[in-house]
């Protein structure tokens, strides 16, 4: 039976020497509630991977140690032999993929490759090596569904619109994080034209009417936007 899990749960290590490709593939990945950790050599990525590592995304060319090495170790150790790794890699030829398959990797994907594709395979992966991501947060007495796109307080259904569940699902599924308004425009909103921040401010205020006492955990955060906290704390940061 597969395990579920929230992301927030679900640690995956990311190696590569390029700094610049560790940075946009740990973004997209924090994006989406997962915790993040990095190595940028095959002696770095050893050390960091143990059993709390749930996948493991690996370039090949790396200095010292290569990807295949490292994943030839991870797999000849006990405590690692079954993380699920996802080679990351310029190699394109269809004898490196192959070579990467038969080490052990459980894919294989070629740079360039968009953010969100990666995330998708991530997504995959997990869910044949048995960890699923949990479709229900629970936050005290605030229960979101997301596949149904609705979510209730105390265990009455608070009307959400489509626009409003979107916004307090992305602020749940990142808790303590400050998001500008122009931020949150672009990640709930995306293509919609001639959308101000006010519309934020007023999505807040709605939001934070429907929820009532819960509100709280919705926060301005002055100078920069809002941000979703667990336990209660001051009203205002």
């Amino acid at each position: 039976m597969p395990i579920t899990a929230d992301p927030s749960d679900i640690n995956i290590l990311v190696v590569d020497d390029e700094k610049d490709v560790v940075e946009v593939v740990s973004h997209f990945l924090q994006e989406e509630g997962y915790n993040v950790e990095t190595a940028f050599d095959g002696e770095e990525a050893l050390e960091k991977a143990g059993s709390d590592i749930n996948l493991i995304v690996l370039d090949i060319m790396l200095p010292g140690l290569d990807g295949y090495e490292v994943c030839r170790r991870l797999r000849s150790r006990v405590e690692t032999e079954m993380i699920p790794i996802i080679f990351l890699s310029a190699k394109t030829e269809e004898e490196d993929q192959i070579e990467g398959l038969m080490l052990g990797g459980d894919d294989y994907l070629t740079k360039p490759v968009s953010p969100q594709v990666l995330v998708a395979h991530v997504k995959a992966v997990l869910r044949r090596s048995g960890v699923e991501e949990s479709n229900i947060l629970e936050v005290d007495n605030l229960t979101i569904y997301e596949d149904e796109y609705r979510a209730e307080l105390n265990g009455e259904d608070l009307g959400l619109t489509l626009t409003e569940f979107e916004l307090l699902r992305y602020l749940v599924r990142h808790p303590r994080k400050a998001f500008t308004r122009q931020q949150l425009l672009e990640t709930i909103w995306k293509d919609a034209m001639m959308v101000t921040e006010r519309t934020v401010d007023a999505h807040i205020k709605n939001l934070r009417e429907k929820l009532g006492e819960f509100a709280k955990h919705i926060q301005t955060v002055r100078g920069v936007g809002y941000r979703f906290v667990r336990e209660e704390e001051s009203a205002e940061a």
